[in-house]
């Protein structure tokens, strides 16, 4: 085979892997170097699944392949690297945002798919109770104040405050992002792309946007003191702030702040209310099959008060690849800042004691949230266990 012939094939295998990617609606591509060959492994609805590898002769050329068309050093293979390109399916283009890493038996390489034309999604879209969904959207009306998204990585919350942002989004509001990196354009808004590298931090580049005259502000994380202090400033002197954190649920975002070095009475000052959310995968429409509950299901349902009798559990057809799931479904807790919380706040609380008051004020738990859900036959109550310990 002449090296014009063996490029070639390489194109269109690297073509065709793509394109079965976008076709099922993957995340991420992850592609590693082993002593037998290169893994292929793709993520869809949060989870990885094996596809074919590729023969050991073929894994050099297909990771030399990627990078060229991310313009990377194809001859750097011990230090990571980061790149981008964009690659055209059906008409329209999809960002391809990649990263290598060295390992013992060479590089292995993670594609990050963006496709702008799935993921105009909207407050409806995101799976929201109607009480949580009018509370979210009564947080994102108001003139100023501090909102935060918790949840692990992976969890949904960029999506989430994008969703927020498209629905306050009027030419009237300045509105103003940082982001790192940027995931997707939204019309209207003016987004800022972090870069520590050339100085330009979260803390620098909140201190620069306040200079920009904003209405809202949507900060990509608080990750330190530093940045969550200069956010609460913004909230205290009539911006509204968004932003997310990392905890297990609502009530622990307060007791992270404190943990930050944040005086209470700025958090009572400024916090308005905390959504902490997961992803599950929804049961495929056309496979999923109806089951009665096992005992130790029903003692876990009536623990909750969930009232199941029976539920839906996955089957795999054609339509969802054989996963027997579909998308992905928020589920959430939602806690608003009411006056006696912020009255509990000034007595330095415990964690519990702070979930006692959020509940006796009517926070739906996360558990609850997703029972309904179960309950409704739009995930598997498997699925609501994985997601939420």
């Amino acid at each position: 085979m002449s090296n014009e012939a063996s490029d070639r094939s390489v194109i269109e295998i690297v073509d065709a892997l793509l394109g079965q990617a976008v076709r099922q609606e993957v995340s991420d591509i992850h592609l590693e170097s082993t002593m037998d060959g290169l893994r292929v492994r793709f993520r869809v609805d949060g989870l990885l699944y094996d596809q074919e590898p590729f023969h050991n002769d073929l894994m050099q050329q297909i990771i030399s392949r990627i990078k060229v068309l991310s313009n990377l050093d194809i001859a750097q293979k011990r230090v990571p690297q980061d790149g981008k390109f964009q690659f055209i399916c059906n008409d329209h283009a999809i960002d391809m945002r990649v990263s290598t890493f060295p390992t013992l038996f060479g590089q292995k390489v993670v594609i990050r798919i963006l496709d702008p034309s799935v993921k105009n999604i909207t407050i409806d879209h995101l799976g929201m109770s109607l009480p949580i969904k009018e509370q979210f959207i009564g947080m994102l009306s108001q003139p100023q104040g501090f909102f935060l998204v918790t949840g692990p990585t992976g969890s949904g919350k960029t999506t989430t405050l994008y969703a927020g942002l498209s629905h306050i989004n009027r030419a009237e509001k300045n509105i103003i992002t940082l982001e790192d990196p940027i995931e997707y354009h939204i019309e209207g808004i003016t987004q800022g792309h972090i870069h520590p590298e050339s100085g330009f931090t979260f803390e620098k580049g909140m201190r620069a946007l306040l200079r920009q005259d904003p209405d809202i502000v949507m900060v990509g994380e608080i990750r330190d003191q530093q940045t969550a202090q200069i956010a609460i400033q913004s909230a205290m002197t009539g911006h509204l702030v968004l932003s997310t954190l990392h905890t297990n649920d609502a009530p622990s975002v307060i007791m992270r702040l404190m943990d930050m070095g944040i005086e209470p009475f700025l958090i009572n000052s400024s916090l308005s209310g905390v959504l902490a959310q997961r992803l599950a995968r929804i049961l495929c429409s056309d496979c999923k099959r109806a089951r009665p509950l096992k005992i130790d299901e029903k003692l876990f349902c009536d623990k909750f008060h969930a009232g199941i009798t029976s539920m839906y559990e996955a089957a795999g057809c054609k339509s969802c690849f054989g996963f027997g799931y579909k998308g992905r479904i928020g589920i959430f807790e939602l806690l608003i800042m009411s006056h006696a919380l912020r009255e509990l706040m000034n007595q330095s609380p415990s964690l519990e004691m702070i979930k006692e008051q959020a509940y006796k004020e009517g926070m739906v738990s996360l558990m609850s949230d997703g029972l309904d859900k179960v309950a409704q036959g739009i995930i598997s109550l498997d699925e609501l266990l994985r997601v939420v310990s």
